[in-house]
């Protein structure tokens, strides 16, 4: 064949993928081509659907992310329980968040700081998942048992929802939902935050309403009390340690230094039986230079109304013992580290009543602000000459802390106040032995302003902690048959719409 012929016929042949092509093209019918461009389209619009459904958030609400307890949670389920479990986190650690977790970063890149976890992300969702479960089993025994909201309970969720808008314009957002969006992610609407909230009040109120349903007999209490008195007991008292100065050298006779420090404790033990004074001056005498300062503050060695079953092993048997006396000294070997030198007190059973008040809360958001503070003081001063204006009752009174406090309580009623639970103001105000009922007054805290009513003497101390043990003791119980073990499982495809942080 010559090579014209070859190159015409090159020309005259199409290429294999043309000729497929073309045999294809005439090979299929018009039905064939309709049936082809109609699969097409659907592919198309398939695809511009899933992306759409995607970015409004559809998958979020639509599908399962995880199993917990019988219920199927929707991502967005799982992010309210996941973003509560991060800030309540964050508040719990306050200004030493950072020591953890690194703002700028994801949590799913932050190792966990235990072999627990891999990463904190895992760590917070597996937080999410328990309270997930527990939430959901007092739930599920709340409607088994007829639990319902009260209208008290439908107007509390009302008004978080409600809140949200006002939220939403402190924080700089245009409305709830986006602010609802920014806080728990993409898909979290306004409709599955109701049910959240729903879900959460009844399993908390029903909660409540199962711990407040115990009530004991005195023998009951007085019977626990008598085989638990160091649980309950108070011993006030002061500690100093002579320790064993730390060292590297390869030489250093800890024997020798050990001998040192019991000697050092003795002295101060003997010399200071009886005399208080002689205790607080060899704290100082006794510390090291870096540390002479700390002690002379006195309050430092003070331990004040421990519970026994607190205070440390070593030491709890001479405290506890009946034969102590107020002023008694002694010092005891804390292992290979150095010597307890301890001043004992006063002992207390808690035998006596606690009280309750009423009051009217003036708030200061600044209290440095002196402006601020002075037009509180006369707002409250106007408040009590109000109240003293007129019958001056307990029941008036009330009425008065309904109208203008800033504080939450009905009535402004606090009951059975605890030491340690208030600001030491307002706490010293209470607890003033010299306090009669009726008793007014006005008193500064670092939240402003309070007009104060004493009520009158609530339980005694130490009955109020038994009962509240007791109390405790069989919620307890009565949750763990409810909740069982945790459990849960997670769907991979739903999972992949929890609002990572």
């Amino acid at each position: 064949m010559s090579a014209s012929r070859e190159k015409k016929k090159r020309q005259a042949t199409p290429d294999a993928a043309s000729a497929q092509a073309s045999s294809a093209s005439k090979g299929m019918s018009k039905t064939g081509k309709t049936v082809l461009y109609v699969v097409l389209a659907v592919i198309i619009v398939a695809a511009i659907v899933f992306f759409a459904m995607v970015s409004t958030g559809f998958f979020v609400t639509h599908t399962v992310a995880a199993t917990v307890n019988g219920y199927e949670l929707s991502p967005a389920m799982v992010n309210y329980f996941y973003g509560s479990a991060y800030q309540s986190f964050s508040s719990s650690m306050g200004d030493s968040l950072s020591m953890f977790i690194d703002s700028s970063k994801p949590l799913d890149e932050q190792a966990y700081y235990t072999d627990e976890f891999a990463t904190w992300e895992d760590y917070f969702l597996d937080t999410a998942f328990t309270t997930a479960h527990e939430v959901y089993a007092v739930y599920e025994e709340a409607l088994a048992n007829g639990y319902t909201l009260t209208e008290d309970d439908t107007a509390q969720i009302e008004n978080e929802m409600s809140m949200l808008d006002l939220y939403a314009t402190v924080n700089g957002y245009s409305s709830g939902a986006t602010y609802l969006t920014y806080l728990y992610g993409q898909g979290c609407t306004l409709d599955t935050y109701r049910e959240y909230l729903t879900i959460s009040l009844v399993a908390t109120n029903y909660a409540s309403q199962i711990l407040d349903s115990y009530t004991y007999s005195a023998d009951e209490i007085s019977a626990y009390y008598d085989e638990h008195t160091e649980d309950f007991d108070g011993v006030t008292y002061r500690l100093y340690s002579v320790n064993v100065p730390s060292s590297d050298d390869e030489d250093f006779d800890n024997d020798a230094a050990l001998a040192e420090c019991e000697t050092k404790a003795k002295e101060m033990a003997e010399a200071s039986q009886g005399d208080e004074q002689a205790y607080l001056d060899y704290t100082v005498e006794l510390a090291d230079e870096d540390n002479k300062e700390t002690y002379e503050d006195e309050t430092y060695t003070l331990r004040e109304d421990y519970t026994l079953s607190s205070c440390g092993e070593a030491y709890r048997e001479w405290l506890a013992d009946s034969a102590r006396e107020p002023g008694d000294t002694t010092y005891i070997q804390n292992g290979d580290l150095g010597y307890y030198v301890l001043y004992f007190i006063e002992h207390t059973d808690r035998t006596y009543q606690l009280p309750n008040v009423r009051h009217i809360l003036v708030s200061v958001s600044d209290t440095t602000d002196e402006e601020a503070m002075a037009t509180a003081k006369e707002d409250a001063q106007e408040i009590l000459d109000e109240f003293l204006a007129g019958d001056a009752t307990e029941e008036s009174f009330a009425a008065l802390a309904d109208e203008k406090s800033a504080d939450s309580p009905e009535g402004g009623l606090y009951e059975n106040i605890t030491p340690g639970s208030m600001v030491e103001s307002f706490e010293n105000w209470c607890f003033d032995p010299d306090r009669q009922v009726g008793d007014t007054d006005i008193i500064e805290t670092e939240y402003g302003y309070h007009v104060m009513y004493f009520s009158g003497y609530g339980k005694i101390y130490r009955d109020y902690l038994v009962e509240e043990t007791l109390r405790n003791n069989d919620y307890t119980a009565w949750e763990s048959e409810v909740i069982g073990e945790t459990s849960y499982t997670t769907n991979a495809f739903g999972m992949r719409f929890i609002a990572s942080r």
